[in-house]
């Protein structure tokens, strides 16, 4: 075959036998937890990334087992502790995350950087847990120290810290959309104030992200007061 990606049967083409398909990108599945600023989520905005988890997903998400995938791994592929961590991190935002009710959306909103400059929840963590451990991520950290237990729990917990704060933003953001839902009812206009471009920004991603609407929160109020 002229494409690439696509595995003919042994044979050659046309002979029986099902088609393999290569799979590219390997570094971007698993990288390191030291380069988390690149983590780029096609389907961050796609609108079931919205929508709460029915039972099902609820129970198979409480059913991950880091520690297990972490350990296959590990002895199968060989792959560097420092992107095993990166996959102890993903799975305990997500667990954590539904957990708390909030939605895929939400949660990946912790993994992308708002600010190109500034970095994300997830990373702001991860320099915690680090740090708080006496490790660094910019120099030699040996393996049993990525693997220790004491990383583990650090990391948990300020993950269980992120997840609460950003908890706090949506329950700010939901607050919104009442006050501008009911702001717009009271106060139509024809000044030509984009009050209804300021109610759509409460149901659809905002280019501040959670920051950004609850300081426009705070602009709504100052006007309607």
């Amino acid at each position: 075959s002229d494409n690439l990606l696509v595995t003919a049967p042994e044979g050659g083409e046309g002979a029986a036998g099902a088609v393999g398909l290569v799979p590219i990108d390997h570094g971007y599945i698993l990288p390191s937890c030291r380069h988390l600023e690149d983590a780029n989520l096609c389907w961050l905005y796609w609108p079931q990334a919205r929508r709460a988890y029915d039972a099902a997903t609820l129970a198979y998400i409480e059913g991950l087992d880091a520690e297990a995938d972490m350990s296959l791994l590990r002895t199968t592929l060989g792959l560097p502790e420092d992107c095993l961590v990166t996959l102890f991190l993903g799975t305990t935002l997500v667990q954590k995350a539904a957990a708390a009710g909030l939605t895929l959306h939400a949660t990946g909103l912790m993994m992308v950087r708002e600010d190109e400059s500034e970095p994300c929840a997830m990373e702001r963590a991860l320099a915690w847990a680090v740090d708080h451990c006496g490790l660094s991520l910019v120099g030699e950290v040996p393996d049993e120290a990525w693997r220790s237990e004491a990383l583990k729990d650090a990391l948990t917990r300020r993950i269980e810290d992120e997840v609460q704060a950003a908890v706090c933003n949506q329950r700010v953001s939901g607050t919104f959309r009442s006050l501008s839902s009911s702001f717009l009812l009271r106060h139509r206009t024809d000044s030509g104030a984009d009050l209804v471009g300021m109610a759509r920004c409460a149901d659809e991603p905002c280019a501040d992200g959670p920051r950004g609407e609850v300081a426009e929160a705070d602009s709504l109020l100052e006007i309607a007061n």
